[in-house]
């Protein structure tokens, strides 16, 4: 039995006969199996698509003209847009001061949106996707290259647990200061520690431990950062 199947078992048997009294939406955040297809959920989605698009639409800051200083230009290098940033804090669902730090460059993809709970300043390149079906928490400082994604959302091995229609979802965590590398793909249930590199192309599918330098293919800790690389 794989890792995830037994993470799920775990979590079956845990909320037992509580599973009849809880909503698809409050099975998907626990890593239940669970229906997408409902209308609150739908619903949820929808309003994340639309929102999305309309980021992804939107124009970075103006201060880039021919006639902007070079002191003007440094402190607008920050290509966060008064419209990135209301339509990110609706997206998100997060009071503006939350979102403040985060800069994320369009395109971006979710499911949700409202699961993603950055904790401070996050800069993330383009074509960025997070399949938010789980909570997915970014540390102070975390650093995505371009074409990163987020896979909380994931089915069972189960054949016949699929056929039903039924989905599963786990939550990842990104510690602080850490950077992911571009082409990274993060799969479901994955904790990646604080201070960590992610080399670029890397599918990460077991937690990676703090100070890691970590790669590949699946993504493995190549070394740990010393006290003098620490901060």
């Amino acid at each position: 039995m794989s890792g995830t199947s037994k993470l799920f078992q775990d979590i079956d048997s845990q909320y037992g006969d509580k599973i009849s009294t809880m909503s698809e939406e409050s099975k998907m955040l626990v890593g239940l199996p669970y229906l997408a297809n409902t209308e609150h959920l739908i619903r949820a989605r929808v309003k994340a698509r639309r929102l999305q698009n309309e980021y992804n639409k939107t124009q970075p800051t103006s201060v880039l003209d021919d006639t902007t200083s070079g002191a003007a230009l440094a402190e607008g290098q920050n290509l966060m847009s008064e419209d990135r940033k209301r339509l990110l804090s609706q997206l998100l669902e997060l009071p503006p001061s939350q979102v403040a730090k985060v800069e994320i460059e369009p395109p971006l993809y979710v499911d949700y949106g409202t699961n993603i709970k950055p904790e401070g300043a996050f800069y993330a390149n383009y074509n960025t996707t997070i399949l938010d079906c789980s909570e997915v928490r970014l540390g102070d400082g975390v650093l995505f290259g371009p074409n990163v994604s987020i896979y909380c959302g994931t089915h069972s091995v189960s054949v016949k647990e699929r056929k039903q229609g039924l989905e599963r979802s786990l939550p990842v965590s990104i510690g602080r200061d850490t950077w992911v590398g571009g082409g990274t793909i993060i799969m479901a249930g994955v904790s990646i520690g604080k201070g960590c590199t992610i080399g670029a192309g890397s599918v990460v599918t077991k937690n990676i431990p703090d100070w890691s330098v970590a790669a590949g293919t699946p993504c493995k800790v190549m070394r740990t950062l010393t006290e003098q690389e620490r901060a």
